[in-house]
Formats: C-alpha cells, sequence, structure tokens
C-alpha cells in the first residue's frame, strides 16, 4: 500500500526522480569519456570518435531531462527573493501555490509538445547526419523526465494544500 507523504524527496515519485538522476548522471559519465577519447585519439593518433559530437549532443540533452525532476523536488531551480524576503507566510504559501501550479502545467505542456515532435520525428525518419542515428528516441526520454516533473509537481501542490510543509 503506497501511503501520501508531505516529504517528497523519501515518496515514491521521489525515488524515482533520484533513480533519474542517477541514470543521468551515468549518461554524463559515458559522454564524458567518449569525448576524452576522441580528443585522446585525435591528438595521438590523429582519428578521433566518429560522431562524438553528435553522441554529446543527444547524450547531455537526455542527461539535463533526467535531472530535471530531482532538481525541483530538491527545489534546486533559481529562486529570487529579492521582492519576497519580507513576505508574510501566508503571501509566500500562495506565492509557492501559484509557482507549483504553473511549473505543473509547464511541464505537462512540454511532455506533450515533445509527445508531437518525437512521433513526427520517427513519421519522417529524421536521424543524425553522421551515425545516422533515429532522433526519435530521445524524446522519449524528455516526456517521461517533463511527465515525473508534472506528476512531482501535482504532488508538491497536494502535499502544501493539505498543510503539508513545502520546504
Amino acid at each position: 500500500m503506497i501511503r501520501f507523504t508531505t516529504d517528497l524527496q523519501r515518496s515514491l515519485l521521489g525515488r524515482i526522480s533520484d533513480i533519474f538522476a542517477l541514470t543521468g548522471g551515468f549518461i554524463m559519465l559515458v559522454v564524458a569519456a567518449v569525448t576524452v577519447a576522441s580528443i585522446i585519439g585525435r591528438t595521438t593518433i590523429g582519428q578521433s570518435i566518429e560522431g562524438d559530437y553528435e553522441i554529446t549532443e543527444m547524450g547531455l540533452g537526455m542527461a539535463i531531462f533526467l535531472f530535471l525532476p530531482a532538481c525541483y523536488i530538491r527545489k534546486g531551480h533559481v529562486i529570487v527573493d529579492l521582492f519576497t524576503a519580507n513576505c508574510k507566510p501566508s503571501t509566500l504559501l500562495t506565492l509557492e501555490v501559484i509557482s507549483d501550479i504553473v511549473f505543473t502545467v509547464v511541464s505537462f505542456t512540454f511532455a506533450y509538445r515533445m509527445s508531437l515532435s518525437g512521433m513526427e520525428a520517427k513519421e519522417y525518419l529524421e536521424q543524425s547526419m553522421l551515425l545516422e542515428l533515429p532522433t526519435w528516441w530521445t524524446f522519449i526520454i524528455g516526456v517521461v523526465a517533463m511527465t515525473l516533473c508534472g506528476l512531482c509537481g501535482l504532488y508538491r501542490l497536494f502535499a502544501t494544500l493539505r498543510g503539508g510543509n513545502h520546504e
């Protein structure tokens, strides 16, 4: 039985977000290894890894999307509190609820639009230039990650409205 907790980091969504972030970190390590191997090959034997820019581009794009849910859960996004530093707690709570609603709507909108773009890329057989990798599968990562961001936003909004600690 899954119980509702207002601590988003310890919830099921929090654990899934951590797995996503670890996967994104692993992808970045692989991309770094490919880049280093390509640079070493270019300087020592005059031959780099073909398509290293494409691998880097796709890998970092996927990794960034995989980091977003964990960043949101930990409130790692940039917050400018210049105007809200002296606000009442009720005003801060209202602003946080509004920001959660906006973040949730934007996340689900991104997921929807990326799913359309991914289907279009698959339909037109879009692929990278050198390695001829299909580009549609990179959209899957973005859609799943942005959907998770939206679910985390709904969870946080529900927890806040139930009176949970929004920190």
